[in-house]
């Protein structure tokens, strides 16, 4: 069967039909749009300001020469050794503790300090974000997802550069925040790698000392063989033998060198207060607000009002059209809609009326 041109374009929406739609209903969009905005901007413009404090760091550092040499020598001989990992952190280790619980509940629990020209104070911040009722462990849970959400934290790409982010309504606070985050992670990065080198430490020397002992034995041994056998050189067997004791020897001493080497080396890095972040850009107080919040607002409610202006137009496009063509399934509405409506007002309809009691005497 042939389906003649303008049949199948008939059945297609025409950009051309849309574009005139729009133009048709333009002042119902418009308005839409207008209402929309204009019934939100109150609440935009009463809204608190926000500024940002930014910093970023890096993280530096690398393989100790200490037991990590150790170990790889150590196991050419077959011996095992522990090898931390605590310097291999990458920036994504920081970003995420960063937003960890440990470090947000330590400026929960201590509040923030604010350095300000005039005065010196400590901000409890549950008390800051209005937090009231429930209990002082609710109270420090929901704080700490409040500042979890004023806190951004984000990884350079390319250069690994951790950026770090505060916005409140404070521009002080947001500065002191952010420092007193950049302060958390350097005592919490200090006071791992100490425990960790502190435990490298003692196994360090707890094996140099059977490391000791076990030189010391093949040393015996190599002493013992040369009294007894001052003319060893003549005897292949005896070369043999005196060559195997002096490469058991030389073999433990390097692991005795290495080690006293691994041992001396986590002494230094259990003292150590040098924390292996840089900070790069330190925390300012933010001289102007963002304005990107109310911005961004008025955007999304512009975004929410065209919807529903389009939407509106829509149903007043199909009411007329309808109402033009005597469709009667729009008539019949519109006279249900028309009858209904008095009921919607007239509230006492809805109010619960008294059972009927059939008379006896009927």
């Amino acid at each position: 069967m042939n389906v003649r041109g303008d049949e199948l374009y008939d059945d297609e929406i025409s950009l051309f039909d849309v574009a005139s739609f729009l133009l048709r209903r333009r002042r119902v969009i418009v308005l839409s749009v207008l209402v929309s905005v204009l019934f939100t901007l109150p609440t935009v413009l009463t809204r608190k300001l926000e500024y940002r404090a930014s910093a970023s760091f890096l993280i530096h550092g690398g393989e100790r020469g200490g037991l990590a040499g150790a170990a790889g020598l150590a196991a050419q001989f077959g011996i095992s050794m522990p090898s931390s990992g605590g310097s291999e952190r990458s920036p994504a280790f920081y970003q995420e503790l960063l937003e960890s619980r440990e470090i947000l509940d330590g400026l929960v629990r201590d509040g923030v300090r604010v350095v300000t020209p005039t005065q010196d104070t400590t901000v409890n911040l549950a008390e800051h974000f209005e937090i009231e009722g429930g209990t002082a462990a609710e109270r420090g849970q929901v704080t700490r997802r409040r500042l979890g959400d004023v806190v951004e934290v984000t990884i350079g790409r390319e250069t690994g550069i951790v950026s770090l982010g505060v916005q409140t309504d404070d521009a002080a606070l947001s500065a002191a925040i952010a420092w007193a985050l950049l302060d958390l992670i350097s005592a919490f990065d200090v006071e791992t790698r100490q425990s960790e080198a502190s435990a490298e430490r003692i196994f360090a020397e707890e094996r140099l000392q059977q490391l000791q002992v076990e030189l010391a034995t093949v040393e015996d041994s190599l002493r013992v063989f040369l009294d007894e056998n001052r003319q060893f050189s003549n005897s292949s067997q005896l070369t043999f033998q005196h060559d195997r004791l002096q490469r058991r020897v030389g073999m433990r001493q390097e692991v005795v060198t290495v080690m006293a080497q691994a041992y001396e080396q986590a002494r230094i890095e259990e003292v150590r207060t040098t924390p292996v972040v840089t900070v790069m850009d330190e925390p300012e107080v933010p001289a102007f607000p963002e304005p990107r919040g109310r911005v961004l607002t008025l955007l999304q409610v512009a975004m929410l009002g065209t919807m529903a202006g389009f939407g509106l137009a829509f149903v007043v496009e199909y009411g007329e059209r309808a109402e033009s063509e005597k469709n009667e399934e729009y008539g019949e509405f519109r006279t249900l809609l028309r009858d209904a409506w008095p009921d919607f007002l007239d509230l006492r309809r809805f109010r619960r009326s008294p059972p009927v009691t059939e008379d006896p005497e009927v």
